[in-house]
């Protein structure tokens, strides 16, 4: 029941926060999976988001369906979202964030800030946040559906972002920008990221496919969960220059069986920092059948900062370049 919040808060989330949970739930059973690797289509070009002049009074629907129209930018927001609060400090809207989460820790001035609690309802003081008088909260996705009741019920404008995928990270920008009046810094902020996106694509385009790693991502080990194809981890591999394992899954976080990751033999395997004692050669070479995969046999083992690669927000850039960084040591 523990893991399974988890895996609702943390990694369906797109993987925002490491560790954070809640019980309300079982595990789900084991997904039957496809016995080939899909070909994989070329990644497409860099998401481009186009930042319109901000122009109030606006109106924006948030991803609960809602119509909100700001006669003006709010002047103090609570973030409950690590990655959201990331998103506003980027576009240059920091300064109007009166609370975040616990986990709210990048960049640094964020630490400063008022905390509110945690991720969960059970771990947020709605009290807190009506003391700090926001014009605004913003909370990521339904999955924070009971604090957004809450707030809702204290009558407190609760705007919900998705954050579902690769492509919601530059909506989510796109929106900040326009709600905040930061259009133009978000502009700038999503043509930096693109051109950035756009080095790595360009020194990996000549590559193969045959000869592009494959990539297992654990999410969890007990039961064995990995990434599926609408994932924005997925995506976040394929920009790099590698081939997700599980891209061929039925849903986005399988349960698999370490007999199917075996079989599928990947060059590398990758996960969070916080599976370091799990993700670890030694422990997995000694576990039946592990110890020929090629990922043991060459010692290929990678784990990026759980708040790189598992928050959904500008510095996913920075994990495709360490993902990359880690496939093709020779090119960066």
């Amino acid at each position: 029941m523990f893991r399974k919040k988890i895996f609702l808060t943390v990694f369906v989330a797109l993987l925002m926060i490491a560790g954070c949970a809640n019980p309300t739930a079982t595990l789900p059973a084991p997904t039957e999976m496809p016995t080939e690797i899909p070909t994989i289509e070329p990644t497409s070009a860099p998401t481009e988001v186009s930042v319109v002049d901000v122009v109030f009074p606006l109106t924006v629907k948030d991803e609960a369906g809602n119509d909100f129209t700001f006669e003006k930018a709010p002047q103090r927001i609570v973030s409950l979202s690590p990655a959201l609060t990331e998103t506003l400090f980027a576009v240059g809207a920091g300064e109007l964030i009166v609370g975040n989460t616990d986990f709210c820790d990048y960049p640094e001035a964020a630490k400063s800030i008022q905390k509110v609690g945690g991720y969960s309802v059970d771990s947020i003081s709605v009290e807190t946040i009506v003391s700090l008088k926001p014009d605004l909260v913003m909370a990521e996705s339904l999955i924070q559906s009971a604090t957004i009741d809450a707030l809702k019920q204290a009558n407190l404008p609760v705007f919900v972002s998705s954050a579902n995928s690769y492509e919601d990270v530059f909506n989510n920008i796109t929106t900040a920008g326009k709600i905040t009046d930061h259009g133009q810094e978000a502009e700038e902020l999503i043509s930096l990221m693109n051109d950035r996106i756009a080095k790595v694509q360009e020194k990996v385009k000549d590559i193969p496919e045959a000869d592009r790693p494959k990539v297992f991502w654990e999410v969890w080990d007990e039961p064995l969960m990995t990434i599926g194809p609408n994932t924005f981890l997925d995506r976040l591999i394929r920009e790099a220059g590698g081939i997700n394992i599980f891209s061929d899954a039925p849903v986005d976080y399988p349960s698999i069986s370490a007999e199917e990751v075996i079989k599928r033999n990947p060059d590398f395997i990758m996960g969070p920092g916080t599976m370091s004692k799990k993700l670890d050669t030694e422990n997995l070479a000694t576990q039946p059948g592990w110890g020929n995969v090629n990922a043991i046999v060459k010692e290929q083992i990678v784990l990026l900062d759980d708040n790189i690669s598992s928050r959904p927000g500008p510095r996913i850039v920075d994990a495709i370049e360490l993902i990359a960084k880690a496939l093709y040591p020779e090119l960066f």
